[in-house]
Formats: structure tokens, sequence, C-alpha cells
């Protein structure tokens, strides 16, 4: 245990890796504040970039024995802020088209009931879907769909060559894509969103 502010961060990451939560104490103290800030230049608003705070550390905490601290700690933290970011992005950016869509077909947004339900059905297809594929494809699918990682990571992370990962991952898309444009209750132009949640 630690009771000071003397040690750098790679010490402080030596003892987070060892379970101290001082040190872990320590890293937040340090860290939070330029995260949040960069959040909010970001524009995101004060909830969501303190939701995104929280959710770094708590990646931080969980993955602690992984820590390398002969590694930029400040690099790990941003790229972890990064993905945070951008799963959220994300959503908005389905959540928007969602509602142009509804616009663009002559639809009210504030009155959706059944569009919303026809939109979470459409959902649970994709997700019967992605569970149909081969348990290679569909890993590697999720990890790049709802990790997003990149296929350098995936394939270090399942010990597998990029060239594998990406031909898995085009498997997958045509595979998924053809399923969506197959089935006639699906708008082609929703396809795109199911492909990217």
């Amino acid at each position: 245990m630690i009771a000071d502010n003397t040690y750098s961060v790679p010490e402080l990451v030596a003892l987070l890796r060892a379970g101290d939560p001082n040190a872990f104490q320590q890293l937040y103290e340090k860290f939070s504040s330029k995260i949040l800030s960069t959040c909010k230049k970001m524009y995101l608003p004060q909830e969501d970039a303190e939701e995104v705070v929280q959710e770094v550390f708590l990646k931080v905490w969980e993955k602690r024995e992984g820590l390398d601290s002969s590694l930029s700690f400040n690099a790990y933290l941003f790229t972890i802020m990064r993905c945070s970011i951008f799963k959220r992005s994300r959503k908005n950016a389905m959540d928007i088209a969602y509602k142009t869509y509804q616009l663009n077909n002559g639809t009210n947004a504030s009155c959706c009931t059944e569009e919303a339900l026809d939109f979470e059905e459409l959902k649970v297809f994709s997700e019967r879907i992605i569970d149909a594929l081969p348990k290679g494809q569909q890993k590697i699918f999720r990890l790049k769909f709802t990790e997003n990682l990149t296929a350098d990571e995936i394939a270090s992370r399942l010990h597998l060559s990029k060239r594998t990962v990406e031909n898995q991952l085009y498997k997958a898309n045509k595979k998924l894509k053809q399923e969506f444009i197959s089935n006639d209750l699906i708008p082609y132009d929703l396809v795109v969103l199911f492909l990217i949640f």
C-alpha cells in the first residue's frame, strides 16, 4: 500500500498491476480531469463525459493485471477513451439515422411506438443472424463491432494472422448483407444501420 504522491506513473502502474487500490486512486487523480476535458472538447455533454471517465477507469481496474509499466499509460487511457467515445458516437449516429429514415418516410419521430417496435424486431433479427455465423466469424465480428478492435488487435488477441481476421470479417459481412437484403421485411436503407450497431 502507498500513502504518498512521490511515485512516478510507471511505478504507480506497476503497483496497480499488483492490485494496489491507492495506486489506482492516484492514477485516477492524475488523469481523470484530462480525460474529462478531452471528452468535453469532443462535444460530449458533461454527464456523458463523466460516464466515459468512469468507463475508462473501470476498464483499467478490470485489466490491471495485464498492464505494462514500460508502455505509455497516458496512451493506453486515451485508446480506451477513444473506443468509448466511438461507441457512443456510433449509437448516436444510428439513432439519428433511424430518425432521419422515419422523417424521410413520412413518420413522426415523436409518435413512433409501432416503428420503434419494428426497429427493435430488426435488431433482434440481426442478432439472430450474427448468432448463426460460424463461431470463429461470430467472435471476430463481435470483437470488431462491439469492442471496436482493429484487425491487428483481433489477430493478436485470438493468435491468428491479420489476413485470416480480414477474410473472416469479409465473409461475415457478406453473409449478413445477403441475409438482410434477402429478407423482404427490411428496407435496404436500414441495412447499414445493423451492420454497424
